[in-house]
């Protein structure tokens, strides 16, 4: 038997290739499904989420890029000598997190794309040598590797920005990032509780 198509908006979340996520939207605003409000505001954060960054090169996608930025920033050491240099090329980037327009109609969208981004790029993690250990030679545990991701969410978007001084402009990113972490980790909402309560946040 025919499973049924999955309904919209449900199914331009679930798809990660960009091109094919522009596809679904036009498809979408020009069949009329949806609110064309909040089509709208997908489409202004499809563009602003993904560039081309020369011709003929694939998208490149700016809220991986943020993610990995502030990584980088993480496994760096957060030495207080080097807050002044991350926060400044962290403030170029905060603009991702506040597109403009009505904050009633943006912000549960924002949150749905954040999430999504996140989700990918846990969802890679998982599926590549994330879990290995030993030069490669043995696998963590699913346990484990849901405590690795607990700890790089809680230290992304909680300590990073804290040290950067960036509290505020990133705070959308923490809520996007717990409910990335319990799509891709469904069993450990234990770990990233504990994670986060390390860093004075509730992951609920």
């Amino acid at each position: 038997m025919t499973q049924p198509q999955t309904s919209w908006p449900e199914r331009y979340y679930e798809e990660f290739d960009p091109e094919r996520r522009r596809g679904l939207l036009d498809e979408a605003m020009a069949a009329g499904e949806g609110a064309a409000a909040e089509n709208e505001i997908r489409r202004r954060l499809w563009e602003l989420r993904y560039v081309q960054p020369r011709k003929n090169a694939p998208l490149a996608d700016r809220y991986i890029a943020l993610w990995l930025t502030l990584d980088r920033w993480r496994k760096a050491g957060l030495a207080p000598r080097k807050a002044r240099a991350a926060r400044k090329e962290l403030e170029k980037m905060a603009f991702l997190l506040h597109p403009e327009g009505d904050a009633g109609l943006v912000q549960p969208l924002l949150h749905s794309e954040l999430t999504h981004a996140v989700r990918l790029y846990l969802t890679t993690c998982v599926q590549s040598n994330y879990g290995a250990m030993l030069m490669g030679m043995m696998r963590m545990k699913d346990e484990q590797i849901a405590g690795k991701a607990a700890k790089e969410v809680a230290e992304v978007t909680l300590t990073v920005p804290r040290w950067a001084g960036l509290d505020e402009a990133f705070a959308p990113l923490a809520p996007a990032a717990r409910d990335a972490f319990a799509l891709v980790f469904p069993a450990g909402a234990e770990a990233l509780e504990r994670a986060f309560a390390q860093h004075g946040q509730s992951a609920l």
